[in-house]
């Protein structure tokens, strides 16, 4: 049986054999594989210069929006010079209105200096404590209410005051402290009366709140 096979097999080699050495068949057979083998080394020869040519495509829009950050980050440079230009003469009222130091006189004596400008009593002026040197935690339940910068250097300090005295004196008091020369925040404004002997108003007491601003840069 193993004798056929191979005789088989030997006559179909024989056939292909003489098929192949047709010169029409030859041809054809050597161009397909000259097509195969020339697209194959193509394949390998320019799969590097595709991949350089995809990394570089990759750098140059990396570098383009690059590009496009850094002339808006240039366009915000020269808009801040011109706006530096333009309110130069202005930032003298900004340190004043937000100072660089913290001043418990600049706070209360604004309230005093306006409370007697409008003839007024003042009856209590209460402010919040600050860390003067260190930057411990502190101790007890006092440390928690010390005043803390925020993430921007600011510092909102916040002062209750009770004033009285005749009622016009009182508004013209309140119209004052919303026009200080700082930056400030009226928080909350209660208004009482008080009677004289005869069962008339004789004046009206005027508690409230108000909140100062410092920049603070370094540790207090």
């Amino acid at each position: 049986m193993a004798l056929i096979n191979n005789e088989k097999y030997s006559l179909y080699y024989q056939q292909i054999s003489l098929i192949y050495q047709r010169p029409e068949v030859k041809a054809s057979l050597e161009i397909v594989l000259s097509v195969f083998m020339v697209t194959g080394l193509i394949f390998f020869a320019i799969r590097p210069t595709v991949t350089n040519i995809a990394a570089l495509q990759k750098r140059i829009e990396d570098l383009n929006s690059f590009n496009k950050k850094a002339d808006l980050k240039i366009a915000q440079v020269f808009d801040s010079q011109n706006q530096l230009s333009v309110f130069q003469d202005k930032l003298k009222l900004f340190d004043e209105a937000v100072p660089d130091k913290f001043s418990y006189q600049g706070m209360a004596g604004r309230i005093e200096v306006l409370a007697r400008k409008s003839g007024l009593t003042i009856q209590t002026i209460s402010m919040p404590g600050i860390r003067l040197f260190g930057t411990g935690k502190g101790n007890g339940g006092w440390a928690s209410k010390l005043l803390t910068k925020s993430a921007s250097n600011i510092v909102r300090s916040s002062v209750s005051f009770a004033v009285s005295g005749d009622p016009k004196k009182v508004r013209e008091f309140l119209g004052n402290l919303e026009n200080l020369d700082r930056a400030t925040l009226l928080e909350s404004i209660v208004m009482t009366t008080e009677t004289g002997q005869a069962g008339k108003t004789s004046s009206i007491k005027a508690t409230g709140q108000v909140s100062f601003y410092f920049y603070l840069e370094n540790e207090t």
